[in-house]
Order: C-alpha cells, then structure tokens, then sequence
C-alpha cells in the first residue's frame, strides 16, 4: 500500500482541498489507514482529540469525516493554536510529555472515542501520552500514533528515560493480548465453554480492552474494545 484508495473519502477531501480551510500536510498512504480505523464512528456523537494541531486544517477535515455530531478537540504546545478550536471544542496548550496537563484535558473533554497522535514525535511525548490517555478512552475506540519512523532517528526522538520507543511500549501491548492464551496449561480452560467454566486467573485491563495492535509503514494503531476470555473447541 503506498497511496490511497481514490474513493476514500478521506483522500478525496485532502486532494480537493478546502477554499475556507488551511492546507494539511500528510502523508499520501496514511488515509488508507485513517478511514478503516476511523469509518466505524462516522455519524456519531464521538469526541476526537488530535495532538499536533498545526494551521488547523486538519481538524476541520476531521469534523466533515465524522459528521456535525462528532466533538473535535486539538492539542498543541503551540498557544498560536487556540485560534484554530472548532465550535463546541477546543485546542489544549501545553506539553504532551506532562501527565498532570494529559489529566487535565482529560476532566475537561471526557474521555475519548478517538485519540491521533500527531505530535511531538518523541518517544517521552508518545509513551506518556499513551500511558495517560489509552486507558481513559471508551470503548469501542481508536488510538493511532503517526510518524512512528522517528523512533529510528535517535538524537532528540530517543528521549526516554528508560531508553524505550514507542515500539517497545506496543509489543509490550502486544504480548499482553495473550495473557490469557500464553499461559502454560491454558488450553485446557480455554477448550471449556466460557458458561461451563468457574473464576480464572485475573488478567490485566490491557488485555481486556484491547481487540488488536495494528502496524503500518509509520504508524501505530490500537483498537479498544471489550475482549471475552477466548474458547477453542473441535466441531
């Protein structure tokens, strides 16, 4: 996949322009991914937050995407930015690497259907923000994380202080989406009907509340959603 599909109506918005709205720069491949993460909430009384609000064009594209009933936060650090809030929403100023102004935007706009990371790019800004906002979303939700080939720059990026990206901080999500079929012994359980089956061991709300990790060229995506104890079975 390199480009776009030329009937994805996303694409179609960002090659047409808008006369009233300012330019948006993206990447060409990246609609494909936006519209299967985001076409599930199209027409729905969702709350957005994109982090990385630049010239604002994107939040309006955002806004025709989801539809009049949708609520599009921005968050930049950025305070040229607050011009740039759409009615009914606003742009938070401030840092995205600092937990205390994530949970602050948080009390204000509710917890989030969908979360894009367009920010900083560093690895401090995108495992905080994970770390705080993730577990705060709805579910069903969408969280993705763009620009992730900044990981492989080092320098500025590589500002963990444990050393992490955000790759590390997403196969740590990834291995525990088998908490409960990773276990040693676990396919006897699990080849029980879920009816039929008494108190098992307990697992964490990462993998209850998270369907599937998705990885593309520069992007991450995290799919929310409640996730039943699995059952295998011979028919």
């Amino acid at each position: 996949m390199h480009h776009s599909a030329p009937d994805n109506p996303l694409y179609l918005r960002f090659l047409q322009g808008s006369r009233d709205a300012p330019p948006i720069h993206k990447w060409h491949h990246y609609f494909e991914v936006y519209h299967q993460a985001f076409a599930p909430f199209r027409g729905r009384p969702v709350t957005m937050l994109e982090i990385g609000v630049q010239r604002g064009g994107s939040l309006r594209m955002w806004q025709d995407y989801l539809g009049p009933q949708a609520r599009i936060f921005g968050m930049d650090i950025d305070p040229a930015t607050e011009a740039h809030a759409l009615p009914g929403a606003k742009v938070f100023v401030g840092d995205q690497a600092d937990p205390d102004f994530l949970r602050a935007a948080l009390a204000e706009m509710g917890p989030p259907d969908i979360v894009l990371d367009d920010g900083g790019h560093t690895a401090r800004q995108q495992i905080t923000t994970f770390d705080v906002l993730y577990p705060a979303m709805r579910l069903p939700g969408a969280y993705l994380i763009e620009d992730t080939h900044t990981a492989f720059w080092g320098g500025p990026f590589a500002d963990d202080p444990q050393g992490r990206s955000i790759y590390d901080v997403a196969f740590a999500v990834c291995q525990r989406l088998h908490e409960w079929t990773g276990r040693v012994g676990s396919m006897d359980r699990l080849g029980v009907p879920p009816a039929e089956r008494g108190p098992g061991d307990a697992v964490s709300n990462l993998c209850r509340t998270t369907e599937s990790v998705s990885f593309f060229d520069s992007m991450i995506l995290f799919r929310r959603g409640e996730r039943p104890e699995p059952w295998h079975e011979v028919r």
